[in-house]
């Protein structure tokens, strides 16, 4: 195999476990597997995850939805974006827990449901994608409860929060949008609330509320260092990334001082060097900015890989599917010797192999 994503699931599960005894009693977790669970493959990812301790699983679309129920009959399916009226009869046969922040959708669900059916009344706390507005929803949920088969069982929103540059904000937000659950729960006795997802959880696990939403931190990414400026540890220590790109050497050659590589001789060797080649490029997702601590940009927009921890800087231009080393300092490296690379996880690929620990 040339190029590979290796999975650990082990560490994942891991990760799921410390998040879920981090969590006050009574609050549940649902694991978010979105975007194919971030790269990592969704159905794999959620049987870890729930195996692990979460409750429930997030999706973004009905599509992404019922092709996860394909692979995962039974635990709840939440949809964190609302759907269209059109897809109604999708989420009621694939058992979905849509989100629902217009009328004509509540009563296409109300509609096609053959029971009872509770979907998440989503509020905008300032992020402007979509939800109610908190002035206008004591008036939707007094009509919405006029329909018979689709209500509200939980009450969602999204902050617009980037971690410590906008706390204040955000602690408003959370405390009027725990006030605004309370007060909608006299006309809706049982409606629950979530509004926690990594960065909320990190930044303010006071605000856990009945339920967290948890992508990042599941993946072994912590999405602040609002810890760092506190001078404490992280808020969950410990966490493991159970994502690795590889591609293996294909070729090794000498080059001379003086000599040029690449499409218009667009790199000159500024000394003599060992240059070696992997199959994987842009395609892959290669040179698009890291966010690992081990692989990363250095002065002058610089990448690397890795080869047994020692570094090997790309050398020219990256290629669609190819990418040169400078593995002088790395003379273990040889034709099929495995390099660790980062992508982005949900801009790899999806045609790399998944390998699964």
């Amino acid at each position: 195999m040339l190029k590979w994503v290796e999975i650990d699931l082990k560490v994942l599960a891991r990760n799921v476990r410390a998040i879920k005894q981090a969590l006050e009693p009574g609050t549940a977790l649902m694991a978010v597997v979105k975007a194919d669970g971030y790269g990592h493959g969704a159905p794999a990812v959620a049987r870890a995850a729930l195996a692990a301790g979460a409750d429930a699983l997030g999706v973004l679309t009905a599509g992404e939805g019922a092709a996860l129920r394909a692979s995962l009959p039974r635990p709840p399916i939440h949809l964190l974006a609302p759907s269209l009226p059109e897809e109604a009869r999708l989420i009621v046969k694939e058992r979905l827990t849509p989100t629902v922040d217009s009328l004509p959708l509540a009563r296409a669900l109300d509609k096609a449901a053959r029971g009872p059916l509770a979907y998440n009344l989503d509020i905008d706390q300032g992020l402007g994608r979509w939800g109610v507005k908190p002035s206008e929803a004591r008036a939707f949920l007094e009509k919405a409860l006029k329909l018979r088969r689709a209500r509200p069982g939980w009450l969602s929103a999204h902050l617009a929060y980037r971690p410590a540059q906008n706390m204040t904000e955000a602690e408003e937000k959370l405390s009027g949008f725990s006030a605004l659950a309370d007060a909608l729960r006299r006309l809706a006795p049982g409606l629950k609330a979530h509004a926690a997802n990594s960065s909320i959880l990190s930044d303010f696990p006071r605000w856990q509320l009945d339920m967290v939403r948890i992508g990042n931190l599941m993946y072994g990414i912590y999405p602040t260092d609002v810890y760092k400026k506190r001078r404490q540890g992280p808020p969950l220590p410990g966490l493991g990334r159970p994502w690795q790109f590889y591609a293996r050497i294909i070729s090794v050659r000498q080059v001379k001082k003086g000599e040029t590589l690449g499409y218009a001789g667009e790199f000159t060797a500024p000394a003599a060097m060992r240059v070696a080649t992997i199959p994987a490029g842009y395609s892959d997702g290669l040179t698009m900015e890291p966010t690992e601590g081990s692989i990363r940009i250095t002065s002058g927009f610089r990448y690397w890989g890795l080869i047994n921890k020692k570094k090997a800087y790309f050398t020219g231009r990256t290629g669609i599917a190819h990418t040169l080393l400078d593995v002088t300092a790395v003379p273990e490296a040889r034709v099929g010797t495995p390099v660790a690379l980062h992508v982005r996880r949900t801009a790899a690929n999806a045609n790399l192999p998944r390998v699964y620990k």
